[in-house]
Parts: structure tokens; C-alpha cells; sequence
């Protein structure tokens, strides 16, 4: 029997998702090697990673400005923007369930709280590194914004620190949804995923099986 499938990811979604990825391992990977090049053995010269990086910094920005687009078009934006007051009080049963301490999760929509955040921190975090970034690139173009941000090192410190955070959060990321199950995994290459995946307990189905709405 044919499982019946639904859409979960649109093709602009996963387009601008595996674009992001790319550039992002990319980036994380040439950037690491252009701060320690004799620890990081990943070249053989500097130039093709520093190439490679401001090219895959282009792309990032790409990727993220036809993300954000689509996400305000589409009115997706309520799927990955976390918000303080919705969100926040569901993070204790989204815990529980990851922490193994708990069978199951209430349905929280597309995304759970702790991807959402996710999202929104990125979105932050890419900002911070492309302004970042061109400091380090152009330091004399942009010594009073250097300057404001507490000098050369001070925004080389921030342009790391905030490339371990990606590296963090991307596999937090990916544990996240490996715990969901295969499927979801599998929705961002086909679209689709299986009409009756179990993506959480329904409110009304709490209510039933706790005999309230009896």
C-alpha cells in the first residue's frame, strides 16, 4: 500500500535551505583555515580559500535575502520567528521529549520552540558576520564601524566566536531532527512527508484522553 504523502517543504525552501548549508559549511570551513592555516590543514594556499569564502559569502546573502522574501510572501514567517510570549512557555515539555524523558511533545506547528529560535538566531547571527566580515575584509573602509565595535580584534573575536555558535547550533540542528524521525529528514530532498507522521499530541487529544472535553 502507497503511503499517502503531504507537502512539508516547498521547492523555494529547499532551495534556499541547501543553498545556505553549502555556504555556511563553506564558510565555516575556509574561515577556519584562513585563522589558522598551519593548524587546519585544509589547503594548499591561501588564495583559494579566501576566494572561496567571500564567494560563498555572497551566496549566503543571497540565500538569506530570497529566504527572508519568501517567508514574508508566503506568509511563513509565523512558522520560523520565534516569539517570546507563544514560544517561551513551551520549551519545558519540548525538553522533556528530547531529554528522553517524556513519550511525546504537544503539536507545536511546523517547527518546535527550539528550532524557531534556531532560525531567528541565524538570521541575527548572519547579519552580524557579513557586517563583521567586510570590517576584516575592508578595515579601512570601515574603521569608524570597526571602531565603534571596539577595534580590529575586537570584531575578529566576535567574527569566531560567532562561527562556533553556527557550528553549535547546526548540530544541535541536525540532532533535532534526527530525533523527529527519518522522515523529516527525508522531506527536505522530496518535499513531502507521510500524511500520518506523528508530529506531536493535539490539544484536543489531550483533552480527550484526560477526560476534560468528555
Amino acid at each position: 500500500m502507497v503511503k499517502q504523502m503531504e507537502e512539508r517543504h516547498s521547492v523555494w525552501i529547499r532551495f534556499c535551505h541547501w543553498v545556505n548549508m553549502i555556504s555556511i559549511t563553506l564558510l565555516i570551513l575556509t574561515g577556519y583555515y584562513i585563522h589558522a592555516p598551519h593548524t587546519f590543514r585544509l589547503f594548499s594556499n591561501m588564495d583559494t580559500p579566501r576566494t572561496l569564502h567571500f564567494a560563498m559569502a555572497y551566496l549566503l546573502c543571497f540565500g538569506v535575502l530570497i529566504r527572508v522574501y519568501y517567508a514574508i510572501v508566503a506568509k511563513d514567517t509565523k512558522n520560523i520567528v520565534f516569539s517570546v510570549k507563544e514560544d517561551t512557555p513551551k520549551f519545558p515539555s519540548m525538553i522533556k521529549y528530547y531529554l528522553f524523558m517524556a513519550d511525546s511533545h504537544p503539536y507545536y506547528g511546523k517547527y518546535n520552540p527550539g528550532q524557531k529560535m534556531m532560525y531567528t538566531g541565524w538570521l541575527v547571527m548572519v547579519l552580524i558576520q557579513i557586517i563583521t566580515g567586510f570590517i576584516l575584509y575592508k578595515p579601512n573602509m570601515f574603521m569608524a564601524l570597526g571602531g565603534f565595535l571596539g577595534g580590529y580584534m575586537a570584531v575578529r573575536l566576535i567574527h569566531y566566536i560567532v562561527t562556533w555558535l553556527f557550528v553549535l547550533s547546526v548540530l544541535a540542528h541536525v540532532y533535532l531532527d534526527i530525533s523527529e524521525g527519518v522522515p523529516v529528514l527525508k522531506s527536505m530532498f522530496t518535499g513531502k512527508i507521510p500524511a500520518d507522521f506523528d508530529h506531536g499530541t493535539h490539544e484536543e487529544e489531550i483533552e480527550t484522553d484526560t477526560g476534560v472535553g468528555a
